[in-house]
């Protein structure tokens, strides 16, 4: 039984995103596909994971992108848990290079153990707390997801939740949510003009360095949603944005902070922004 759990990957062709490097609704699957292997060194096996009384829930995940992966990189995903109290608990994970041992990625999850039937969080009994409690655990830094006043200078998008979109569970599965972040963000910057055929003329990407993302309820298919972003705020070579997602009557599903940076696509050095996207969004 192993308390800090290690699993290997290879970055698939199919994992690429336009710029090509791996997006990070990828790492967070790389993350998932861990997490659910750890289960298993820890002895909670099929017949547990598909017990119909209780489940887990991610409430939030802040994930910190240091490089990029790019095609048959090979890495290992190591997670572990750092606190469990009551019903809620804080686990930790890492990417490193598999050859270099040099550090591509770290964050941290807050995960609740639910019950079921009265779909509340239940207890985590003391038996399964040991399986992974670890005496004096590394961690990251990490903060509750900040409050986000409403601004007026948002730019929205519609997204009616698809069939692709849903996991084992019949709802948008966790990454799903970064998915449906990023878009709306290519969108804004395409609004003013900063479409993604035009950065890559210009020899130009737009690099997610950070992604915190806070889960408040499930959607469903056939939902649509309502998708809104405004800059929080703008630094010389990037920034960061916030993304709300609700339902139509308002009731909110999701919420995401991504920061970001402008990178020269050959050398991956950060560039300045472009005096007219620096306009556009200090005008908004």
């Amino acid at each position: 039984m192993s308390k800090i759990f290690t699993r290997t990957f290879r970055v698939r062709w199919g994992e690429l995103d336009p710029s090509g490097t791996v997006s990070p609704a990828n790492y967070l699957r790389c993350l998932m596909e861990t997490a659910w292997d750890w289960g298993v060194a820890l002895g909670w096996d099929v017949n547990y994971s598909q017990n119909p009384d209780i489940f887990w829930v991610i409430r939030e995940t802040e994930i910190r992108l240091l490089r990029s992966l790019r095609h048959n990189d090979e890495f290992g995903l190591t997670i572990w848990m750092v606190n469990w109290k009551g019903v809620r608990g804080t686990r930790c994970f890492e990417l490193k290079f598999k050859d270099s041992d040099e550090v591509i990625a770290q964050g941290t999850q807050q995960v609740v153990f639910m019950d079921a039937k009265t779909s509340r969080p239940k207890t985590l009994p003391e038996e399964d707390v040991d399986r992974f409690r670890l005496e004096n655990p590394r961690s990251f830094p990490f903060e509750r997801f900040p409050k986000i006043a409403p601004a007026e200078n948002r730019f929205t998008m519609q997204r009616q939740v698809e069939w692709m979109d849903l996991d084992v569970y019949e709802h948008v599965n966790n990454v799903i949510h970064i998915n449906y972040a990023e878009e709306i963000a290519v969108q804004d910057f395409s609004a003013r003009g900063w479409t993604p055929v035009r950065l890559a003329e210009a020899g130009l990407s737009v690099v997610t360095r950070r992604v915190h993302v806070q889960y408040l309820s499930i959607a469903s298919w056939g939902e649509t949603l309502n998708i809104s972003t405004h800059p929080l705020h703008i630094k010389d070579t990037g920034g960061s944005r916030y993304v709300g997602i609700t339902r139509a009557d308002g009731s909110p599903v999701a919420e995401c902070i991504l920061d970001w940076e402008l990178v020269d696509r050959k050398s991956g050095g950060a560039r300045s922004l472009p005096e007219g996207l620096v306009q556009d969004k200090m005008e908004r």
